[in-house]
């Protein structure tokens, strides 16, 4: 009968410690699903980023980050299994002059404090800081650490893929070449 109370003992305290692990993985990395092609060529829909959570005074100019937008209509291009996240990189920090394409007191007045500016690599289409203006640093998730490729995790399309030109209507589109 000891052994019985040993094996459950054991048990508990490794299930004790795979949910510490987790718990701490959770408050520590974020994992992202690419959808749109705001972040091409860099990250293409289908891409898996790890993140891991960094706190606004640790964000640096070219950092890839992980940005929680806010649930308007103009919102980014995609969903993630953990809400409303997109991938975007820092262009400008608290102090900066304001890039002449975003909104705010006018180009050149500073960032104000708090906030970032984050402009996709594809600014023809990406909706970002030109359209929403600085961004909350609190909006900032984490930043991107790398690509993740894991055993059953597919792509949502094929990396090479065409990219959409935006002046096509879905009738227009050239069809792929054979």
């Amino acid at each position: 009968m000891t052994w019985l109370f040993g094996a459950v003992a054991g048990t508990a305290v490794l299930l004790a410690a795979v949910r510490a692990t987790l718990a701490w993985v959770r408050r520590t990395v974020v994992l992202v699903l690419v959808h749109g092609r705001s972040m091409s060529p860099a990250y293409l829909p289908g891409d898996w980023v790890v993140g891991r959570r960094v706190s606004a005074g640790r964000l640096r100019h070219g950092d890839v980050v992980i940005v929680d937008m806010p649930p308007t209509g103009q919102a980014p291009e995609g969903r993630t299994m953990l809400g409303r996240l997109t991938i975007k990189r820092i262009a400008a920090l608290p102090g900066d002059a304001l890039p002449a394409d975003v909104p705010g007191r006018g180009p050149g007045a500073p960032v104000p404090a708090g906030h970032v500016v984050v402009l996709g690599d594809n600014l023809s289409l990406s909706t970002d800081s030109r359209h929403h203006g600085p961004v909350p640093s609190s909006w900032v998730v984490g930043r991107a650490v790398r690509k993740a490729s894991l055993p059953g995790m597919r792509t949502v399309q094929p990396r090479n893929a065409p990219l959409p030109h935006p002046s096509y209507t879905a009738s227009e589109r050239p069809a792929p070449p054979d």
